[in-house]
């Protein structure tokens, strides 16, 4: 939990006093959290959870996993905080835009699943994420084939 908190925290743009202040707790109670010297109690967790516009469940997923089920290329993972949607416009984090290095005029793509959620791409990411799944061998023209030869006789 310690390291995915100082990440919060430092994304949110907001000091260890900061916290502590929206806390009601010492900021030696906060570094002693980042440190892992001590953990929240479970008000205090349902408070940072507010505070980081997390559910306690996505909080707890997100910070109580186990070293080894780290995914291995977490280093380019990102909680960038929130988006807001203001006269029908999506705005994005700074820390976002620079990460990505976006700016005016850049097209994104957003793809959308009601029960899922929504994706945003890159157009240029995009073009290379279908460029290669395209060109896989999942996607070869036998493959093809194949799945309308059986489409037919099942006609």
């Amino acid at each position: 939990m310690s390291e995915g908190l100082k990440q919060l925290r430092n994304m949110m743009k907001m000091t260890q006093e900061e916290l502590a202040e929206k806390m009601s707790v010492s900021r030696q109670t906060v570094a002693k959290w980042e440190n892992g010297e001590s953990v929240p109690d479970v008000v205090k967790c349902s408070e940072l959870a507010k505070i980081f516009n997390l559910s306690l469940d996505e909080m707890a997923a997100s910070f109580l996993k186990k070293e080894e089920e780290k995914p291995k290329s977490s280093k380019n993972r990102f909680f960038f905080g929130t988006c807001s949607v203001a006269n029908n416009k999506l705005t994005l984090p700074d820390l976002a835009l620079k990460e990505f290095k976006l700016q005016n005029g850049d097209e994104l793509l957003l793809l959308g699943d009601s029960a899922q959620g929504l994706l945003l791409f890159s157009r240029t990411g995009f073009e290379a994420f279908a460029s290669q799944i395209l060109n896989s061998s999942v996607f070869d023209g036998d493959y093809f084939k194949q799945n309308d030869m059986q489409a037919e006789e099942n006609d």
